[in-house]
Formats: C-alpha cells, sequence, structure tokens
C-alpha cells in the first residue's frame, strides 16, 4: 500500500463521515428548535391542555406497581403477599466458585440484588500499607514479649500482603460490594421459615445475612430492578471473590418455539427445544436397558408430528407398533413370512443434486458393494472387482447403463439375476454361491424381488424384529438405503429413527453407510436419531465417535457402571455428572444441545405414557383393560344397540309398507271412478227405456279387473288404519258402506 495514498483515503472517509454528522445534528437540532417554537407559539390554555394530556398517558410504572403497599418494621405487605430483605453483613476469606447457584435454584419466589461501586487503587494502596505495618508490629511486641504467635494475626497479614501485590501489578482491583435478597411469602409463617431457610443455605458457605428491619421499604426499592441502592450495605471485595458471586449461572434450554423434552432438575424449568435451530438435527440417545430411551425417542416423535414433522423408524424390537396404529402411521413388517418386500437394486426415479448422467447408477453401485461386503464377507481385490463388473452387467439386463437418462424410471433388477451374472464370470462363482442362499435356500424372497412398499405417510414403521439375527444388519442397511433414496427425492422436514444402532456399527461397512447419512442428513432437512445401549461397541467403532460428533444433540440417561467412564472421557463429564447418570431414576439423566447442557426428567402426560410406554407391567395392564373395555362395550351392543337398530328396521319396514298401500290406493280409487263414470252413463240410457231408476252397481258388482292382482300389496287386514278417517283407504277397505253411499 502507498503510504502517500492512505492517509488521504482516510481523509476523505473521515471528512464524509463528519459532514453526515454534521447534517445529521443540525436536523436534530432543528427538530428541537421548532417543537420549542411550537411550544412558545401555544397559548397557556394550549399547553396546560398538553400538559394533562401527557399525563393522563399510560406508563409502565403505572402497569407493574402494586395496587396497596403497607410498610412494617418486619415486612412490607404488597396486595396479599408479604416481602422481607435480608443484606449480607460477613463474608468468608475464602469462597467457592457459583456458590450462589443453590440461591438461584431455591425452590422460592426472590429478588436478588447485587450493587458494584468501584473504587482508587490510590487510596487503598496507602490504608494497606498502613495495616500491614500496623500488623507486623503487634507480631513483634508479641515476639518481644515472650507470648504465643496468633495465628489470626499472621493469616491476616499474608491476606493483605498478597493483595496489595495483586494490586500493584494490576491483576485484582477493589470494589464495595452489596447483596440484598428479597423474599415473598403468602403469609408471615411461611415468610418466617422462607427467612430461615435461605439464611441456613447462605450460613453453609459462611455467607451471613440479616433482615433490614425498620428499614423493609428502602430494602423493597433496592432489590427493585431501578438501580437504586437505598440500604447502602456494602463490603469491601476484591475481582476474584466478587466473581464467585456472578448471579447468572442457571443453566436454562427454554426456547421460544420447539417440543417439550422434560422438566430442568436443576431449577423445574422446562425443557423446550428444536433440534433444526442447532448446526445439525441429528441426535444421539445412550442410555442402559429400561432406562427409558425408546420412550423419550417415541414422546420426542409424538410430540414434533405434531408441528408436522415426518417420521421413519427402523424398529428392531417391534416397540413402535402402539405409537404407529394410534397415529394412523403405516407399519411394514420385514419377514420371511411377510408380503412387504424391498429391492436393494432399486434406483430413485429423481434426486435433486445428481447433475450428471450416471450419478445414480454409480451412487447405488458403491452402495451395493457395501451391502455384499456384509453378506459375503472380506473380499479379496480381485473378488471385488469381479462383483463391481457383476453389478454393471446386471444393470445392462435391464437396459440401464452408466449413459441412460432417468434410470430409476426403469424397472431394476434382482439379486437372482446377479447371482445369475456370477456364475457365469470367471472368479465369481464362489460369490454367486454364498448368494444363492438369499435367492434360493433358506432366506430366498426377502431380498429377491421388486418392491411392493408405499411410505406416503406421516410416520413410517419398519419392522425387523422376526429377522433372524444374521438377518438383521442386512435388512437395516437396506431398509436405510431405501429411505435415503425418497428423503433425497423429496425435500421436507423429517425425522429418521434408528434404533438398535450397534447392530450396523457391527461391520465397517454398514457404519460407513450410517455415517455417510449422517453427515449429509443436514442438507435435506433431516435429522437421524441413533439410540444404542451398548456404548463401548459404538465408541470403538471407527464410525462410532464421528457419528456422535456429528450430532448436535445428544441425551444420555441411566447408565452401568462399566459404560459410565466411556461416556465421562467422550463427553467430558464431571465427577458430578458421572454420578448423576448412575443414580438416575428411569427417564432421567443429561440433555446436550449444542453448547450448553441441563439435567432432565423426561415427563409425559397420561395419555402419551399409554401410546408410548414399553413397560411391561405398564403394557399388560393397559391390553387388560382394553379388553375390559372391549367386551364391555360387546355386551352393550347386544343389549340397547341392537334392540334400537331392530326397531329402527321395523319402522323403516312399516314406512316402505305404508308407502306401497298408499300407492295401491290411489290406483284403485281412480279405476274406481272410471267404472263408476261408466255405470253413470249406462243408467241414464236404460232410464229413457224404462220409468223405473236402476241403482249405481255396488263394489262387488264390479268387474274383477278393476283388482289389480299384479302389485304387491298386503292383505288389507294388516295395514293399520288409524288415522285414516273418511279417506280412499277406507272407502277401498270398505265396499259394503260404499253400496248404502254410492258415488256421485
Amino acid at each position: 500500500m502507498d503510504s502517500n495514498t492512505a492517509p488521504k483515503k482516510s481523509g476523505n472517509q473521515s471528512l464524509i463521515i463528519q459532514a453526515i454528522d454534521d447534517l445529521l445534528g443540525l436536523h436534530k437540532k432543528a427538530e428541537r428548535a421548532l417543537d420549542a417554537a411550537q411550544k412558545r407559539e401555544l397559548s397557556e390554555e394550549e399547553r396546560e391542555a398538553i400538559g394533562h394530556y401527557e399525563e393522563g398517558l399510560q406508563k409502565t410504572l403505572d402497569l407493574i406497581a402494586p395496587a396497596g403497599m403497607e410498610v412494617r418494621a418486619t415486612e412490607v405487605l404488597l396486595n396479599d403477599q408479604y416481602a422481607r430483605t435480608l443484606y449480607v453483613y460477613n463474608w468468608p476469606n475464602y469462597i467457592y466458585p457459583n456458590w450462589l447457584s443453590q440461591m438461584i435454584n431455591f425452590d422460592a419466589q426472590m429478588d436478588i440484588a447485587q450493587f458494584i461501586y468501584p473504587t482508587t487503587n490510590k487510596a487503598i494502596m496507602k490504608m494497606l500499607r498502613k495495616k500491614v505495618a500496623e500488623m507486623r508490629s503487634s507480631i513483634r511486641i508479641l515476639e518481644q514479649r515472650g507470648i504465643v504467635r496468633d495465628p489470626t494475626l499472621e493469616a491476616a497479614l499474608q491476606d493483605a500482603e498478597e493483595l496489595r501485590d495483586l494490586l500493584a501489578r494490576g491483576r485484582e482491583k477493589l470494589y464495595q460490594f452489596g447483596m440484598y435478597i428479597t423474599i415473598y411469602a403468602d403469609d408471615e409463617e411461611k415468610l418466617k421459615k422462607l427467612q430461615t431457610d435461605v439464611e441456613s443455605l447462605m450460613g453453609g458457605k459462611l455467607v451471613l445475612s440479616k433482615a433490614a428491619f425498620f428499614q423493609m421499604e428502602h430494602g423493597w426499592v433496592s432489590s427493585l430492578p431501578l438501580g437504586i441502592d437505598e440500604l447502602e450495605i456494602n463490603r469491601n471485595m476484591n475481582t476474584s471473590p466478587m466473581a464467585t458471586s456472578f448471579p447468572f449461572s442457571s443453566s436454562d434450554l427454554t426456547d421460544d418455539h420447539g417440543i417439550l423434552y422434560g422438566i430442568n432438575r436443576h431449577n423445574d424449568s422446562l425443557v423446550i427445544f428444536d433440534r433444526f435451530d442447532l448446526p445439525n438435527a441429528n441426535a444421539t440417545v445412550f442410555a442402559t436397558s429400561g432406562a427409558g430411551k425408546s420412550f423419550t425417542v417415541k414422546l420426542e416423535i409424538l410430540r414434533a408430528m405434531m408441528f408436522g414433522t415426518d417420521v421413519f423408524v427402523v424398529d428392531p424390537e417391534n416397540e413402535y407398533v402402539d405409537l404407529c396404529k394410534t397415529v394412523g402411521g403405516t407399519y411394514i413388517p420385514l419377514s420371511l413370512q411377510s408380503s412387504f418386500r424391498i429391492n436393494p437394486f432399486d434406483l430413485p426415479k429423481a434426486v435433486r443434486d445428481d447433475s450428471q448422467t450416471g450419478e445414480t447408477l454409480r451412487a447405488a453401485i458403491i452402495t451395493l458393494h457395501g451391502l455384499f461386503k456384509i453378506m459375503l464377507g472380506t473380499l479379496t481385490p480381485s473378488e471385488d472387482g469381479i462383483l463391481d463388473k457383476a453389478i454393471l452387467d446386471t444393470y445392462a439386463l435391464k437396459g440401464i447403463h452408466l449413459t441412460t437418462e432417468n434410470p430409476g424410471e426403469m424397472e431394476p433388477p434382482t439379486m437372482h439375476e446377479l447371482v445369475d451374472v456370477l456364475m457365469t464370470t470367471d472368479g465369481g462363482e464362489n460369490m454367486g454361491r454364498t448368494l444363492q442362499k438369499y435367492t434360493e435356500g433358506s432366506f430366498a424372497g426377502l431380498f429377491n424381488q421388486q418392491t411392493n412398499v408405499e411410505v406416503d405417510n406421516q410416520i413410517v414403521v419398519f419392522q425387523i424384529r422376526d429377522l433372524e439375527d444374521q438377518l438383521r444388519p442386512i435388512a437395516m442397511y437396506i431398509v436405510l438405503n431405501f429411505l435415503w433414496n425418497r428423503i433425497r427425492a423429496d425435500l421436507k422436514r423429517r425425522f429418521l429413527v434408528v434404533d438398535e444402532a450397534w447392530n450396523l456399527m457391527q461391520y465397517d461397512d454398514s457404519a460407513r453407510f450410517l455415517y455417510g447419512l449422517i453427515k449429509r442428513a443436514r442438507k435435506y432437512y433431516l435429522g437421524v436419531t441413533t439410540i444404542t445401549q451398548d456404548v463401548e461397541d459404538f465408541i470403538n467403532s471407527p464410525y462410532g465417535k464421528p457419528i456422535i460428533t456429528n450430532a448436535s444433540l445428544q441425551i444420555l440417561l441411566k447408565q452401568s457402571p462399566t459404560a459410565v467412564d466411556n461416556l465421562q472421557k467422550l463427553f467430558y463429564l464431571t465427577d458430578g455428572e458421572k454420578y448423576l447418570l448412575l443414580n438416575s431414576d428411569v427417564g432421567q439423566g443429561l440433555f446436550f444441545a449444542g453448547n450448553k447442557h441441563v439435567a432432565i426428567q423426561i415427563v409425559a402426560s397420561p395419555q402419551e405414557e399409554q401410546i408410548i410406554t414399553t413397560n411391561p407391567e405398564e403394557v399388560i395392564a393397559i391390553r387388560d383393560a382394553k379388553k375390559r373395555q372391549d367386551e364391555a362395550k360387546r355386551k352393550g351392543e347386544e343389549l340397547i344397540p341392537k334392540g334400537v337398530n331392530f326397531q329402527g328396521k321395523i319402522d323403516s319396514e312399516k314406512a316402505a309398507i305404508e308407502a306401497q298401500e298408499q300407492k295401491a290406493i290411489e290406483e284403485k280409487e281412480a279405476e274406481l271412478r272410471r267404472e263408476n263414470e261408466k255405470a253413470n252413463a249406462v243408467t241414464e240410457e236404460k232410464q229413457a227405456e224404462t220409468s223405473e231408476g236402476i241403482d249405481t252397481p255396488a263394489a262387488e258388482e264390479l268387474p274383477e279387473e278393476t283388482i289389480d292382482t299384479d302389485k304387491e300389496v298386503l292383505p288389507i287386514d294388516n295395514v293399520p288404519t288409524e288415522g285414516y278417517p273418511n279417506s280412499t283407504m277406507s272407502q277401498a277397505t270398505k265396499p259394503d258402506e260404499e253400496k248404502e253411499e254410492p258415488s256421485a
């Protein structure tokens, strides 16, 4: 840089900044002058009105002030609450850091105020030199008189000299320090007991306190967040001991949003957190058997689903079936007897980060290499090369090559076709014969068919409990690869839970695959949760520690004595935290989130606990209660609901019969009218020939054709006639009366 030009540039910048500041200053001055001028132009009445208006504005102090206050000699009564202020009057010579945390986390309502006043070192140094000289003189006099030396005086001299040296070197500073505690209670008895508890708690640290009797109003005001010290009871204190009284020692994990994990055991605050706010959303859960690790993860799943998070679970022990069924999820049991199949040769239909042709197939081949190393065992370099070519040739049989566009749209091959290729390849016969047990032998069918599994649901659980131990790592590998392809194709907020992850850590290839998945999960809005109880096997794997370090959230529940030492080294736990894990109950432990961690108690509501519990006694009790409920419901249906349904059936049949009868009556009435008209016409003709009148034909004299026998009408006797007075039904069913009163 040219030294001649640099100052000019800096000077120009300074001039510009100064000009901007001047303009802003002039603008503010102009505003103030304008306000003053406007006020001067106002009349006395207008200024008085504005003053009354400003006095009537609502202020913050009006909102927080108590409705009433009574000052007494021993306490202050605020509304219905009693307040008493204590002050610290004596401090020990030595005090340990973070001693105030017990007070901060004490289960009581209190306000703590600290006032720090800096002093000048010059006057203090002069005073210390004088004190040191006095104490040395006293010690010398005692020696001359032959009096036994005073240890207290010698210790005070040593402390004064040490403080003098620290102040002289500038490593310490001296302050005036005052500390006040205002406690609150609902009545005087509780207030007195609370005072005793607080004084005892601080007295255990040799920090002595008293109540500020006859100064309660000053004490209460001093403890308010106003920065006003009306008590002015202070003590000389240098930097180091004053730092031990730092009040912000409580560790909280309460976020503005997220899900509730449990309760902070230190101060009973809520542990609310969102995993996706961390650098990555991955989590690891370590706990001994029966400590509540699956309970914790299922509780997290249940609450995360309420915020729209999708969940995939690999369940080796059938522990998630009740949760899955309760929330309407998809439950997929994988076994030799089940009908669900996943083809390990599947290719993703669309992967967002595959920008080049052939990348999809290459990634699939690398994944298959890891799978076949688990199935075949250790491979020589020659066998590895033969296997690679055989996989390429197997895909080629289906028309899938490295140059194929969108290979995921085509039908993939199966393992049977790979075995055929290996059996016809030099050097591949042994691998082909080994893989035949998965195509023709005892394990045939499980990994040798096209995929028929759908995962279009908010929660999908893959259960592999019924598989042989030899097949579990293979099945977990295939399921994870299948889910990974689906996750990459569609960006959504998801959890992927891998229970009993130590199954994958037994093999380097499966552990490497899991580590790669965890490392890339954040890119696809995915949080991977690994759960294990075998800490030693997990940590001893070359990929165990990297998996843990790539998880921003760790939950350590109750541990066995053999595992807690490894965890202490891995997580840099203190001895107190180590013993906390050893002595924790079910659902208790340490919750790590980024750089913070707290002691946690996992809590669930009774309804949640019924869904997610794995305690055998609770599971049996819930199932028995459900059986009794179903039996009572079934008996109730036999006694009441069936009768109601039968009556409803009777009513519907009755209505149908009435409708049919009404229709038949209307048709019958129309026919009768037509016949009557014909009869009337015949009567008129005969009256012209004879002098004697002829009666209208009676109903029984009508032709038989007038009754439609093809209609499905029930017997008239079975049809109720109540409610039909003078109706057409009466006319149709009482022909004798119609004789007496023929129709007009």
